[in-house]
């Protein structure tokens, strides 16, 4: 219970500053800034998952594993966008889309290990309902 308090806004605030990066980027990029706003606005969707998973996560259990299926998606084409254009395996100079690329890999990349945490010990952490025994009718009174 004590790691998963800690995950969750570390999550949170990941999810947050990923978001805030790609938009400094897009509006850094010259040229078609409309395209890559497009492509980034579903991240958007991310730091809410991780701000309800931090709030309620026996509500909002279900958002862990598309959280986690989100966050695989978006390794696997991050990895592949650095490898085509080349920017993961020539390393001339940094550049800040090299740069901002391999941050938020190594980010998304423990995200995902926080989530699958969080999703392995969820059914321990989540509060289960207490069934609780009617000790006796509750009197009524006639008038």
């Amino acid at each position: 219970m004590g790691i998963i308090s800690v995950l969750k806004p570390v999550i949170l605030i990941y999810e947050c500053v990923r978001i805030v990066l790609l938009a400094v980027f897009a509006v850094l990029q010259p040229g078609n800034q409309a395209f890559v706003l497009v492509l980034a606005a579903p991240g958007a969707l991310f730091p809410l998952m991780a701000l309800f998973i931090w709030l309620d996560i026996s509500r909002y259990k279900e958002y862990l594993p598309l959280l986690s299926a989100g966050k695989l998606i978006g390794v696997f084409t991050l990895m592949g966008w650095l490898i085509i254009f080349r920017q993961f395996t020539i390393l001339e100079g940094y550049t800040g889309a090299l740069v901002t690329g391999i941050i938020l890999l190594n980010g998304d990349l423990l995200s995902l290990a926080a989530v699958f945490i969080i999703f392995r010990r969820q059914s321990a952490y989540i509060e289960k309902p207490v069934l609780t025994e009617a000790i006796g009718e509750p009197e009524t009174e006639v008038k």
